[in-house]
């Protein structure tokens, strides 16, 4: 394909998914299966959000943190009436089951295995996420994080709904042998499909923390601003202390934040400098057809301030709130 044709192509991906809707194929994700009786009281234990009030057909964020509240990675859980569903981040897959499983006591009723055989995975996104889905037959009516079971020609298919990117978002879980017919069906329904370089911008635009960028043993879920991922009411978990300390005192060390960049960057990742000393890591870095060369980066909190400037490799950037918002757009194309 010449540079011509993938700038077409980019370009009509990044338009759909904030204009009508975009698909991408998310294999590369880890899915595991938790089952047995006390799978719900291991995953509460171990991660950072309430699992076990969960019912079948709900789901929420939860963080596997270390005892010292470091991030291990986000996932994403869905409940179904005889095992949770749990999405890894991109390749962690594998790992994160020999972490559970390390972490199953000898009188747990729990088994943990991979899903990644018997469910694919496609996102939908975009402002008409929901009428393409509707299009070829699968069901909407889902809140954030829930889950349906579906039929479509004759296939089982479980339908989730994720956080929005370009307005609202969707996870189907076909069988893998199915996830090429789903693609098509979906493009002949009206959905564009999404590159991974133009998804990585769109997540950065949104300011969604990434498994090895923003999501590392280097950070605890609250300075990666997953509040939304953590229960401050729940019983004890591991990484529990640090992480209520760190919110009762409000003495959270670094915040994630968007930088609007002069240039691109010469590496990743990449130290932020401000009156001569180092004050934070730029952990991600595109360039947005909307507002240019954007990043994400990790900023000491006094230097977390929107408008501050700072520099990256000797160029300045601008510190932004996330999500990068359109008012701050430059040179964008219609």
């Amino acid at each position: 394909m010449t540079s011509k044709r993938m700038e077409d192509v980019t370009s009509a991906s990044y338009n759909a998914i904030y204009s009508t809707a975009a698909i991408l194929d998310e294999s590369d994700r880890g899915r595991l299966w938790m089952r047995g009786r006390d799978r719900a009281a291991l995953l509460h234990r171990l991660s950072t959000n309430a699992i076990e009030p969960l019912q079948p057909g709900q789901g929420t964020l939860t963080v596997l943190t270390t005892p010292i509240g470091r991030m291990i990675d986000l996932l994403r859980v869905y409940v179904l009436p005889d095992a949770l569903l749990l999405e890894t981040g991109s390749g962690h897959g594998a790992a994160i089951l020999r972490h559970l499983r390390k972490n199953i006591f000898f009188n747990d009723q729990v088994t943990v295995a991979d899903a990644s055989l018997e469910l694919g995975q496609i996102g939908v996104y975009g402002p008409q996420a929901s009428q393409v889905l509707r299009t070829i037959g699968l069901p909407t009516d889902i809140p954030r994080y829930g889950i349906t079971s579906a039929q479509w020609a004759e296939h089982q298919i479980f339908v989730a709904r994720c956080e929005p990117m370009g307005g609202d978002g969707y996870t189907l879980y076909p069988h893998p042998t199915q996830v090429m017919a789903f693609m098509t069906a979906l493009t002949n329904a009206g959905a564009v499909e999404l590159d991974k370089n133009t998804a990585e911008i769109v997540r950065v635009e949104h300011g969604y923390p990434r498994f090895k960028h923003e999501i590392t043993l280097d950070y605890i879920p609250l300075e990666a601003d997953l509040w939304r991922a953590v229960s401050f009411h729940k019983g004890c978990y591991v990484g529990q202390e640090i992480i209520a300390r760190m919110e009762s005192r409000g003495r959270i060390a670094k915040l994630l934040r968007g930088l609007r960049l002069s240039a691109a960057p010469e590496s990743l990742p990449a130290k932020v400098m401000a009156d001569g000393k180092e004050v934070g890591d730029l952990t991600s870095a595109v360039c947005s057809p909307r507002f240019g060369w954007i990043g994400l980066a990790y900023l000491r909190r006094v230097y977390a301030e929107p408008g501050t400037t700072v520099t990256v490799f000797d160029r300045p950037a601008t510190v932004c709130t996330l999500p990068f918002e359109m008012h701050e757009a430059t040179g964008m194309k219609e």
